[in-house]
Formats: C-alpha cells, sequence, structure tokens
C-alpha cells in the first residue's frame, strides 16, 4: 500500500493486534505525557491551558478565502478516532485509517494560499492538485499529527522550532488575522495552539473552531437526554398521557435545559454515565434505561451509542428492550471503553428510494462560519455508518421524500440550538457543526405518526462541509447558481487507487454536471462528489459513478443496489 505504512502491533485488551497498511504509526502521547508537555512548553498543566484558551484562542467563523487560514486536518482524540480503527482491527474488519484521512481531505477546505499541515502519501497528493501551501510534518510515528507535531516542538531547541513550526510562527507573525481551521480543540490542539500563539507573539489566536464549552461539554449524544438517575425522579407518566408531554418533562431534567432553558426537538432515550461505575453498576442503569422506554413510552426496541462516536461506527440498533442478557452484554461493551454511552428509541425511518439505492430519512442541517446555513442535507449511509451527503433546501426537499413542514421543523430545531449557544447575554462561540434528524415511526404510544427529532449532535467539523464545498466550487466551474446540486459519497479504493488514478477514471461530465474526486487513502477511505442540475440526480449520479469505477477495478466496493427501484 502506501509507502509509509507503519509494520507494527498495537495492545488491546491484552491481545497484540497488527498495525499494518496505516500511514502513521500508532503511538500516542498519554496524559501523563501531555501534562509534562504542556508544562514544558507552555508553562500550564492540561487545567491551566483550558483556562488560558477561554482568554487566548478566539473562535473565529470565517468563510473559506475570507481571511489567510493554516488547516491543521489532525484527527480528534474527542471522537474517539484512534479507538474506532482499533475497534475495527479488533472485529477482523478494513480500518478507515481516521488519521490519514483526516489529513487528506482537509486540504479540500484551504483556498489558495492557505497553508495546509500534514504527512503522508495521500495528504501529498491532495496538496499536489491543490493550490494551498504545504506544511509538511516528517514525524510519521505518532497516529494524531497534533501529537506529532506537540512532539517535535518538546524536542526543538527553544530558540529554532523545527522546520513545519517555523512555517506556521511566520505566517502567524506576518498575518496575524489568520484564522487556524481544525476539526476541534481537543487537549491536545490546545497546548499546541497556545504554544503557537505565544511563539508568534500573538494577544489571541483566531481559531476556526467552536468554543470549548461547547466542544467537551455539548459535543455529545448526551446533551439530549436526562441522566438515567434523573429520568427516574421524573414522575412516571399516568396511562393515558401524551407521550410528548411525558418527553417534555422528561427534558426538563437534561443539563442542557437547566443550563439555556431551550427544548429541544428529541427522541425518548437516557444516558448511561460511565465515570466511576463498576460493570454492575453499568447493568443496572442500563437495565433501568430500557425498563423506562417500555414503562413510558410503550417501546420495545432500543438503540445504543456511544456518546463521541465518529461517524456512526459501534452503534447496537434494534436492541430487545425486555432481554436481560443482551442489555447486559451492551453494559459489558461499555466498560470497554471510558465512554458515556446513550440509550435511545429504536427509530423506524421513513424511506425514499432513487435506483439503486434506498435513503433513510435522517436530514442533517448545519452551522458554517457562526450561522445557521443554507439548505440541509440528506445522508447516504451504510447501516449506521455515514456514506455521503446530497445538499438540498426547501424547493427540493420533497424529491426525497420529506414534506416541506418536516424539513422547516428540521432547520427551526437547529435555530434552536444556535440561538441557545448565542443567547441570555453571552456567546459560547458556536462557530460550526451539524444535526442529524430523524424523521420516523417510533411505534409504541407514539401510534403511526412520524416524528421529526435531533438524534446525533456534531458539534465540530463534519462530512458536510465537503459537500458544500464541492457545491461552492461546482457553481464557479459551471458559472452559474440556480439549479446546482451537489452529492459526495464515500467510496472504498483498492490499495492501487491514489488520488490522481481516481480522478482519471471519473471520465468526462455532461454539460450540466461535474465530478471529481476529493480523497484517496489508497486501500481504505476516499470521497468523490458529483454535480447536477437536481439533487435527487446528483444522488443518483454519485451512486452510479461509484458502482462504475467499482467495475473499473478501482474501488472494493460500491453501495449501489440494482434490486432497488423507486415506488
Amino acid at each position: 500500500m502506501q509507502g509509509q505504512d507503519q509494520k507494527q502491533t498495537v495492545a488491546h485488551r491484552g491481545r497484540a493486534l497488527a498495525w499494518e497498511g496505516f500511514c502513521m504509526g500508532p503511538e500516542l502521547l498519554s496524559r501523563a505525557e501531555l501534562e509534562q508537555v504542556s508544562l514544558r512548553l507552555i508553562g500550564l498543566d492540561l487545567a491551566g491551558a483550558t483556562e488560558a484558551a477561554r482568554a487566548e484562542l478566539q473562535p473565529f467563523g470565517a468563510p473559506c478565502g475570507q481571511v489567510p487560514a493554516i488547516v491543521l486536518g489532525t484527527a480528534s482524540t474527542l471522537k474517539g478516532c484512534f479507538e474506532a480503527d482499533v475497534a475495527h482491527l479488533v472485529q477482523g474488519g478494513s480500518p478507515d485509517d481516521f488519521a490519514a484521512y483526516n489529513e487528506a481531505r482537509s486540504v479540500y477546505l484551504a483556498a489558495p494560499g492557505d497553508l495546509v499541515v500534514g504527512r503522508g502519501e495521500p495528504w501529498q497528493q491532495a496538496v499536489a492538485a491543490s493550490e494551498a501551501v504545504p506544511v509538511q510534518v516528517p514525524e510519521m510515528r505518532y497516529y494524531y499529527l497534533s501529537h506529532a507535531l506537540l512532539a517535535m516542538a518538546v524536542a526543538s531547541p527553544p530558540d529554532r522550532p523545527a522546520a513545519p513550526l517555523e512555517q506556521l510562527i511566520r505566517q502567524l507573525r506576518a498575518a496575524p488575522q489568520t484564522v487556524v481551521r481544525l476539526f476541534a480543540i481537543d487537549p491536545e490542539a490546545r497546548v499546541l495552539l497556545l504554544w503557537l500563539k505565544r511563539a508568534a507573539g500573538l494577544e489571541r489566536l483566531r481559531v476556526d473552531a467552536n468554543g470549548p464549552e461547547i466542544a467537551e461539554r455539548w459535543n455529545r449524544k448526551t446533551t439530549l437526554y436526562p441522566t438515567v438517575e434523573d429520568a427516574v425522579d421524573v414522575p412516571a407518566p399516568r396511562p393515558d398521557d401524551d407521550p410528548y408531554a411525558t418527553l417534555a418533562t422528561e427534558a426538563e431534567a437534561t443539563a442542557f435545559h437547566r443550563e439555556f432553558g431551550v427544548l429541544l426537538p428529541r427522541l425518548p432515550g437516557y444516558s448511561i454515565t460511565r465515570a466511576g461505575a463498576d460493570e454492575a453498576l453499568l447493568r443496572d442503569r442500563v437495565r433501568t434505561a430500557a425498563r423506562l422506554l417500555r414503562e413510558r413510552y410503550g417501546l420495545p426496541l432500543g438503540c445504543f451509542k456511544p456518546a463521541e462516536a465518529l461517524t456512526g461506527s459501534r452503534i447496537r440498533i434494534a436492541v430487545p428492550l425486555d432481554d436481560d442478557a443482551a442489555l447486559d452484554a451492551l453494559a459489558g461493551q461499555a466498560m470497554e471503553t471510558d465512554e458515556d454511552y446513550v440509550l435511545e428509541a429504536h427509530t423506524h425511518y421513513l424511506r425514499h428510494r432513487v435506483p439503486g439505492y434506498e435513503f433513510i430519512l435522517a436530514p442533517s442541517t448545519h452551522v458554517v462560519a457562526g450561522q445557521l446555513a443554507e439548505g440541509g442535507t440528506m445522508q447516504i449511509t451504510k447501516g449506521s455508518v455515514w456514506e455521503g451527503s446530497v445538499y438540498i433546501d426547501g424547493d427540493t426537499c420533497a424529491r426525497f421524500g420529506i414534506t416541506p413542514e418536516q424539513f422547516r421543523a428540521v432547520r427551526e430545531g437547529m435555530a434552536a440550538l444556535h440561538g441557545a449557544f448565542r443567547g441570555a447575554g453571552r456567546d459560547l462561540g458556536f462557530i460550526k457543526g451539524g444535526v442529524d434528524f430523524a424523521i420516523a415511526h417510533l411505534g409504541g404510544r407514539f401510534g403511526q405518526d412520524p416524528v421529526v427529532a435531533m438524534q446525533d449532535l456534531n458539534l465540530s467539523s463534519n462530512g458536510a462541509e465537503y459537500v458544500r464545498a464541492f457545491l461552492a466550487d461546482a457553481r464557479n466551474v459551471l458559472g452559474r447558481r440556480e439549479g446546482v446540486y451537489a452529492a459526495t459519497k464515500v467510496v472504498r479504493p483498492t490499495a492501487e487507487t491514489d488520488l490522481k488514478r481516481l480522478q482519471d477514471g471519473l471520465g468526462r461530465p455532461g454539460p450540466d454536471g461535474w465530478a471529481r474526486a476529493i480523497t484517496s487513502v489508497a486501500g481504505r477511505w476516499g470521497l468523490i462528489g458529483v454535480a447536477a442540475p437536481c439533487p435527487r440526480q446528483a444522488a443518483q449520479d454519485v451512486l452510479e459513478l461509484e458502482q462504475r469505477l467499482h467495475r473499473a477495478g478501482l474501488l472494493r466496493t460500491s453501495i449501489r443496489d440494482e434490486t432497488v427501484r423507486p415506488a
């Protein structure tokens, strides 16, 4: 595969797993090591760095190209990227190599002249196909780019930073208005940004990422749900009570409502707190959550999710809520990491077919550059895992079976979240993010009326940024704004399919369309985009393109199913 492949092992619960086919190595900075790095570089422990960041790092939303930018494409520990790759190894599957693809695909978010920081062959190919300025990091041992940069900073003489770091410092000194774009501000990125800011002599450093309270407190699925303990204290509903009233009463017990006084449209569900719990206590919490869903809402099935899972991984759907053995197995899963979980209602999504694929109605809306963005997206999924996005708006949502009223409810829900973070005389720095909604039947006491509810918060960089960036490019290439829609699709390249081969395989688009290969991490993960005069056509075209690339031997898989035809 890649010339930078690492032939190493990684330990998981006493097992040594082969770490092969990855662009980066499996090394991580431990929490203790990160504490020492922080003390060495900025003279503060991690708690002190958190406080310093509130004063020295400024959340700053700016559209691409409006101001100079440094694009720092590091994967984030907040999303458990490394753990997700290891989980694939444990299951014997093919990991995505999140570190490599985050660094490679982030190049697409850079304007001409922006600095892009990264490593590995896929990243180099992406930079070569762009007009961005590369800042290449030679340190490949560490999984996370932020860890590699911190290790380089510690190893450098105080007055002579390593070349990549010196290049970043020069940019910040020459253009103090530069914004740093990154996936999220996790503890590692926070220390790195504070060090860069101080080395450049800036009073504040602009960062295209959400404020720390959003990133660390609210960017998780548990934001939508009361804890099991808090929910138990909510009076049980009477048999004839409206289930929506019960839902609202439980929502008032969430930390989000106590903080902001805002009710978000959500599904029935409860958060399972991991911290300090042994397996017996977790079993009790999971069983209690299941009992509440059965007794209060008459629901037979649940869905078990990590609070901060990446792209829908490690989700268990259709969990029988009266099966203690199945519930105890979920508690055992929760014991494997330090994450919180949620147990929510299993959704029977409304569905809409296009040739070759059946969409579940799980639209998303977004905040871009600090503002509620136009339109929204339909998600292409494989099981519970995100596989791509299709841009839609109020004029075209019905082409996917979403009524204008439902689409309006989705956007109003996002507006409520956006307003909460900017209300009551304070601004928490909500710069970017997306929310996935479910348009679905729940059954039980909800009957057959479809609900429209938030299901997942992605208050950081997200996949829809790429369909929106591709849409902007397509409108520019095609020379018009109206009548241009876009779809992106995750693809699985073969071991020989680098970015150039993937692009060459796309062929020539028709007069009303456009296509581009955005990323290819050979043997692992890629992203393609297609533009067309309507979103339904864009969806069909990107699925057909993936199938054609698969038949040509450039991809390992194709999601298109010839047996699926429109109703």
